[in-house]
């Protein structure tokens, strides 16, 4: 599959589509103090992105995580640990995922002081303030996925540069961003 097969224009459903798994998920998890956000390419508007939304489940309360995961599991998803980044625990649907029409994603459950949350967040409020700068991220990726021979990784060492630059700018600190950028490729 070429690079640029991954990547689709805009779609203004995502935003609906992830309102449908958010409201699925705050139902699983009542009684939890959570907060759950959409975050990546697919929450920005105009931003071509891989058609795969990114959700994260944030919560407060450390403690709160072997109950998040066990309700989680209960739908159908899978723990699969930190995977290299700290305060981040990835779930995937398993084969048993109910509703199985769902559109494709990848959750996060994130504690609400973690790294890997504050680059998300960060990164997303940035460009939703900032026309130009979507724009220019727009601009970036479109480049990449055309640039002749470019592999996935290639694709995100180059995004993670990009986005790097703008949490420079937002005030991260240096062991911050070399922190994302170790765990991003």
């Amino acid at each position: 599959m070429l690079m640029i097969d991954l990547i689709k224009p805009y779609e203004p459903h995502w935003k609906t589509e992830f309102e449908k798994i958010k409201t699925v998920l705050e139902s699983a998890l009542q009684n939890i103090d959570v907060d759950i956000q959409h975050v990546g390419s697919t929450a920005i508007p105009g931003l071509p992105a891989k058609p795969i939304l990114d959700i994260d489940i944030i919560i407060g309360d450390k403690k709160a995580l072997d109950e998040v995961s066990s309700r989680l599991e209960k739908l159908g998803y899978i723990n699969k640990g930190e995977q290299g980044i700290a305060g981040r625990f990835a779930f995937r649907q398993g084969s048993e995922f109910i509703p199985a029409n769902w559109p494709a994603h990848h959750l996060y459950v994130c504690f609400s002081d973690s790294l890997a949350l504050k680059n998300h967040i960060l990164f997303r409020d940035a460009l939703w303030q900032d026309q130009k700068l979507v724009e220019k991220y727009s601009s970036l990726k479109m480049a990449l996925v055309n640039e002749k021979g470019m592999t996935r990784e290639e694709y995100q060492k180059r995004k993670t540069e990009f986005i790097i630059s703008v949490l420079k700018d937002l005030g991260l600190e240096t062991d911050e961003l070399n922190q994302i950028t170790n765990e991003n490729v």
